[in-house]
């Protein structure tokens, strides 16, 4: 005998099945046997038409190879994250999809249990993120310096224009040399040490070395190299080059003549200053000048450091002053410093610069010595990196946020997800959030509108957490929070301030109302693992989410015409004078009471859509554009859906779709004609028609009653049914005849 509890929890899962907003199917030897109704509208195929159907039909075909190995090594335990590929709907358009697969027993027999997302709006999103990178591409290509992509062996895997004139050597030439074959002998050594002794990727290097071109002409580089790591680790080295051919002839001009000193330091690109070995300054270029607004007259022959004055604000060592220092020790001043050969290299930040405001600079120092060797003083080339510096660092703020809600994106989170797995944290909570109705907002009012929602949304959460608490974007509409440290107790009052804060928000009347479907899960046991309480925490959201989403819907839907109220003074009136019209016509050609308050329903709501179209087109004071037109055109559809998402509308929701068709089949959106139309579609169109023309309306003024029932028989079978046309008028000249 099968047991209740057995019987209870079939049915539980059956449900769960049939009303799961994930699309769900089950295939038995390569066949549909089972699949819920969000698979149906995912691939806009009927469950008659699916079941039976091989399943490698709906795959493109370039992707089945994908799928078949995918979904094996998922049924064998090698796969575990979900798999990527595209289907072929019903109508022809391609659609991606994101996809787990389960083993389970079906009817007594082995079957494989689907999950299926649509995620086409996040490829859509990722290919705008291709051509922002497109753009970096241009910047790349259009740099003076030689910028490249070594991997770890030294072979060139990126490399732009500029290398031709520097190297001598086409670009394919260029992509089958290794580095050591440019690099002069001398500096062989000082490649190894790049491409094997570079640890800290938060940090970039500068070097210089000697290059040989094709012709065999000696180019010296200046070289800034930092390494490339994912999940730690290494798998290439990205640098920039300088060509510092003029500069190094300065340098060595300086060092074989003193004679010249002067002269070439004033016309240095770079702002550079020379002191002699009692510390006195005996130059001051024009760059430096531009950099510290310090004329030479005010800094020639100061000594005490005055030159570090315009830097720092006091007197203080510079990197000139640091040459016969230990390295250990200058690394006790410097966050980052680099020795090479006889010169120092550093990157440091000058608060004084700029008015005070400050920039990050490069700076080299090398001595200067005498015929006997014996050093003289030391220069100082200075270079502000500021500009550099941001980029790098909104780059990579890029790399680890949403763009739209500033929160961390998905990368940061699962590196955060995988740092906490193995860090000293022994509890360690995980909230998923998923915004309820967003599809309906970005459907009716416009993505604009969904993306306030989503950054409002994101403003909320975070006032619910600590500052170190991970709050991230990990989805179109789904964000999740990780919260070290915390136990059952503090999780569960998370979950409160969240919809406390929900509440307070929607209490204030916003434009759109939030609705979220939280889940929580805590791990407090090291054999879990991050990814197991992931799904447990999904789990729980989707199960709110379930008795949730409809309501949710029903909020949206009750703003949107609340909404349309406030912005259309017109409607409330206009919507009284229709119902009583549409009733005076039901009654005069006999219609049924049932269906009479669904055309009440109609009258009342069926220019809902209107909440889509922006201001500036509905209240227009004169004629439309073709444009505005056809924006002004897509309220029926949007009203449509509307519609769908409201179970007290969705009887008249194909009324509201079609209630601008017209009797020739000149109409809008189907172009149905005669009988096609719906019956409480014509009678609207009546009504609303007349009652137009007899108001006032911000591009006319009203017209007379019986004009209004000229222009209804100048274009009955044309845009109006004409035997209705003719009941109607002859029932608003009764009316007209009693007043």
């Amino acid at each position: 005998m099968i047991s209740s509890t057995k019987i209870h929890s079939d049915e539980f899962l059956a449900a769960l099945f049939s009303s799961s907003p994930i699309g769900l199917y089950i295939v038995q030897k390569g066949l549909f046997v089972s699949v819920n109704e969000q698979f149906q509208k995912l691939t806009g195929y009927s469950e008659s038409e699916l079941i039976g159907r091989p399943s490698f039909e709906l795959i493109l075909p370039d992707d089945r190879d994908l799928v078949r190995k995918s979904s094996i090594n998922m049924l064998n335990g090698v796969l575990s994250h979900p798999y990527e590929y595209r289907i072929i709907q019903h109508n022809g358009e391609v659609k991606w999809i994101l996809e787990t697969v389960t083993s389970i027993e079906y009817l007594g027999n082995r079957a494989v249990l689907g999950n299926f997302m649509d995620i086409s709006m996040r490829k859509t999103i990722e290919s705008a993120l291709i051509e922002s990178q497109d753009l970096y591409m241009d910047l790349f290509e259009n740099a003076n310096d030689v910028i490249f992509i070594l991997d770890l062996y030294g072979n060139f895997v990126s490399l732009n224009k500029v290398a031709q004139s520097v190297f001598k050597y086409s670009l394919a030439d260029l992509a089958n040399i290794n580095v050591r074959e440019l690099v002069a002998p001398d500096y062989l050594y000082l490649i190894e040490a790049i491409l094997t002794n570079i640890t800290d990727e938060s940090s970039s290097i500068n070097y210089e070395l000697d290059t040989v071109a094709k012709d065999g002409t000696h180019v010296p580089l200046e070289l800034r190299v930092r390494q490339l790591s994912k999940n730690g680790r290494a798998y290439a080295l990205q640098g920039i080059a300088r060509d510092i051919t003029e500069r190094k002839l300065m340098e060595d001009q300086l060092r074989s003549t003193n004679r010249h000193l002067l002269d070439i330091i004033e016309f240095l690109p770079d702002a550079t200053f020379v002191i002699d070995k009692n510390k006195q300054v005996i130059a001051w270029n024009r760059a430096i000048v531009e950099m510290t607004q310090v004329p030479p007259h005010q800094i020639l022959g100061e000594k005490d450091y005055a030159y570090s004055i315009p830097f720092y604000g006091y007197p203080r060592p510079m990197l000139s002053d640091c040459l016969t220092l230990p390295l250990n020790e200058l690394e006790t001043r410097y966050p980052f410093i680099k020795k090479e050969g006889d010169s120092l290299y550093t990157e440091v930040t000058a608060p004084k610069l700029n008015g005070g405001k400050g920039a990050f600079i490069w700076a080299k120092a090398s001595p200067l010595y005498d015929s006997n060797g014996n050093i003289t003083g030391a220069v100082e080339t200075i270079r502000d990196i500021s500009d550099r510096k941001q980029f790098e660092e909104q780059l990579k703020y890029m790399s680890l946020h949403d763009t739209l809600t500033s929160l961390y994106n998905r990368t940061y989170f699962e590196e955060e997800v995988n740092r906490l797995e193995v860090s000293r944290h022994k509890l360690i909570g995980l909230i998923i959030c998923d915004v309820d109705g967003l599809k309906l907002v970005n459907d009716t009012l416009g993505h604009e509108a969904g993306d306030r929602l989503l950054i409002q949304v994101a403003k909320l959460l975070k006032s619910c957490f600590r500052a170190d608490d991970v709050v991230s974007r990990i989805g179109g509409d789904e964000f999740a929070i990780l919260v070290p440290g915390c136990n059952a107790k503090n999780l569960e009052s998370a979950y409160s301030r969240i919809k406390a804060a929900v509440h307070r928000h929607n209490s204030s009347a916003p434009d759109v109302p939030i609705s979220l479907s939280v889940g929580f899960a805590i791990r407090d046991n090291p054999e879990l693992t991050m990814n197991e309480v992931f799904q447990i925490a999904d789990n729980n959201m989707y199960r709110e989410k379930l008795h949730s989403s409809q309501s949710a819907r029903s909020a949206i839907v009750q703003t949107l015409m609340t909404t349309l109220k406030a912005r259309d003074y017109i409607t409330e009136k206009h919507t009284a004078r229709l119902r009583e019209i549409v009733a005076l016509m039901a009654q005069h050609i006999n219609l049924p009471e049932h269906r009479l308050t669904d055309l009440k329903l109609l009258a009342e709501f069926h220019d809902i859509g209107k909440v889509g179209i922006p201001d500036h087109i509905l209240f227009k004071p004169g004629p439309l554009t073709i444009q505005e037109t056809q924006e002004m055109r897509r309220h029926s559809e949007i009203g449509y859906r509307i519609a769908l998402s409201a179970p007290e509308l969705v009887p008249i929701a194909d009324w509201i779709l079609k209630h601008h068709e017209w009797w020739n089949g000149q109409g809008y959106p189907a172009g149905l004609k005669e009988n096609e139309i719906p019956l409480e579609c014509r009678i609207l169109a009546l009504a609303d028609s007349y009652d137009a023309m007899t108001s006032d309306r911000p591009y006319r003024a009203a017209m007379s009653k019986q004009n209004a029932l000229e222009e209804i028989r100048k274009f009955a079978g044309i845009q109006f049914d004409p035997l209705l046309a003719i009941l109607f008028i002859e029932l608003i000249e009764k009316n007209l005849e009693d007043e």
